[in-house]
């Protein structure tokens, strides 16, 4: 999205923008906190001043300031996926986005899965706070748009909790239905403190271009797949320290493109 038009949702315009740039050129600290707020990344800061992100990048780092901080502001996935999108989708096993309700599996129900995720959480009670917007603004107008969402689904994402937590289940579901069971087994047991190495990161890769035509797990092992990733991921997301972002950023398709 263009610094236009993400500006325009606060009835700001560019010359707007720039001049309170030029007011506050010699106060990095101010332009980067304000920056940070309404969710105005390293390049739209360039689109603005006419500057290239390096510049501004450069900036910001003279005064100690990263703006690698600035630029991870979408609320699923912080990285182009590509044609790996076709991934990312709501849970079908929820009545609301099934394809045909005579074959959903209750147990992989989001509802279901969230009674299976929640109590095995570090903290329980920081769970519903994981799938609520990064910025309030976000949620405005009821509708998440593609910008917001970090990955342009083609269709409309209510501004709810529980269209973002269908989406984190959902899109779990789709990649282990993607792996065959040799791929799995190398998948799930690499050790999760070195996810993001460069080895794991091809293999996962390179595993989600072959994909297997038809899914061949039990319903038993995919609770069990999905349950154990989603603690994962989510702690992760509630870690104190952590800067993780998007749910879906560190999940097998975010590092797959990361």
């Amino acid at each position: 999205m263009s610094a236009e038009s993400h500006l325009a949702k606060f009835g700001v315009t560019v010359p707007q923008a720039l001049n309170f740039l030029v007011a506050n050129v010699g106060q990095p600290e101010t332009i980067f906190n304000v920056a940070s707020q309404f969710a105005i990344t390293t390049e739209m800061l360039g689109e603005i001043t006419n500057l290239s992100p390096d510049i501004v990048s450069n900036y910001f780092a003279a005064s100690g300031f990263d703006s690698s901080e600035l630029d991870d502001t979408s609320i699923l996935v912080n990285a182009d996926l590509g044609d790996l999108k076709q991934f990312v989708g709501f849970n079908k096993n929820d009545e609301a986005y099934a394809d045909d309700v005579d074959k959903i599996s209750e147990v992989l129900s989001t509802e279901s899965l969230r009674g299976f995720v929640q109590p095995l959480l570090s903290d329980p009670a920081s769970y519903d706070s994981i799938f609520g917007p990064q910025f309030p603004f976000q949620a405005n107008g009821g509708v998440y748009d593609a910008e917001e969402l970090g990955v342009d689904l083609g269709v409309e994402v209510q501004a709810t909790n529980e269209s973002i937590e269908s989406l984190f289940y959902g899109s779990l579901i789709n990649m282990f239905s993607a792996f065959d069971q040799t791929e799995l087994t190398p998948i799930v047991q690499f050790p999760v403190g070195n996810r993001n190495s460069e080895e794991f990161k091809t293999f996962v890769s390179e595993a989600f271009t072959d994909v297997p035509e038809i899914v061949l797990l039990e319903d038993d092992l995919m609770v069990r797949l999905v349950v154990n990733e989603a603690v994962i991921l989510i702690n992760e997301l509630g870690a104190e320290d952590s800067a993780i972002v998007g749910v879906l950023d560190q999940s097998f398709l975010g590092l797959a493109v990361g």
